[in-house]
């Protein structure tokens, strides 16, 4: 699969928030990386087809090997795009009046996970995430932490093609962060994982991962993660928490 964004312009009250945006993405794992307001929710928002640009448009498409064309690309459609994806926006709030259970209950069956293995799955995704003793617990009553780990999870369960986290690692701690980032990782090599953050430290500076660096709504940089060091002292951001 792959997104190829085509000189996408995004406003808010006539203000340009992304402005001529043109990249593109494909399988493995991508930081979108930027201060506060720098425009990666809407560049998220854009891919995740939440919000539409104001110019500019959006493809998604897959390789295909046809006997009679050879290897080439096909267009997916957006409906196609929202039954693959799995998608955690900033500030994640789920149904406030189900309980963790019933909703990943239902956000599993809303993905198509076969109902046979339903609640295997999200007993073995509730312990390990370590959410198992309050899995009755209301979304409304949750700490920060703990409805991040749910949004985390109903994004990843059913081990989406296309998977868009924003600023997921926020009130987690180390051991959590560290569980989820596993979960990517395995994940990346055969989907698209596309993850924002305001935090260098947040980012894992390897070879098969990239960064999109965005600043006031423009792309400063679009390279491997592994550059990260080369290009920091460039790069207007934070780099820990705190």
């Amino acid at each position: 699969m792959r997104i190829s964004l085509n000189n996408i312009t995004c406003k808010k009250e006539g203000i340009p928030v992304l402005k001529d945006i043109t990249c593109s993405f494909g399988k493995g794992l991508t930081y979108i990386v930027g201060k506060n307001g720098a425009g990666k929710s809407t560049l998220l928002k854009l891919m995740a087809t939440a919000i539409t640009p104001d110019e500019g448009n959006i493809a998604y498409t897959k390789l295909l090997r046809d006997p009679g064309m050879g290897m080439h690309r096909q267009q997916i459609s957006v409906e196609e795009i929202r039954r693959v994806i799995g998608f955690m926006p900033q500030h994640f709030t789920g149904y406030p009046e189900m309980t963790i259970e019933r909703y990943l209950k239902h956000m599993a069956f809303h993905k198509g996970i076969p109902h046979q293995l339903v609640k295997s799955l999200i007993k073995e995704w509730l312990k390990d995430a370590g959410l198992i003793e309050i899995k009755r617990k209301k979304l409304r009553n949750l700490s920060g932490g703990q409805r991040q780990k749910v949004g985390l999870i109903q994004a990843l369960i059913n081990q989406p093609r296309l998977c868009i986290l924003d600023e997921p690692f926020e009130g987690l701690d180390t051991k959590e962060r560290l569980f989820f980032k596993r979960v990517l990782h395995r994940l990346s090599y055969h989907s698209m994982i596309i993850v924002s953050t305001h935090l260098l430290e947040e980012i894992e500076q390897t070879a098969d991962a990239s960064m999109l660096y965005i600043s006031e709504g423009a792309i400063s940089f679009y390279g491997g993660a592994d550059e990260l060091d080369r290009i920091v002292e460039n790069l207007t951001i934070d780099t820990k928490k705190g």
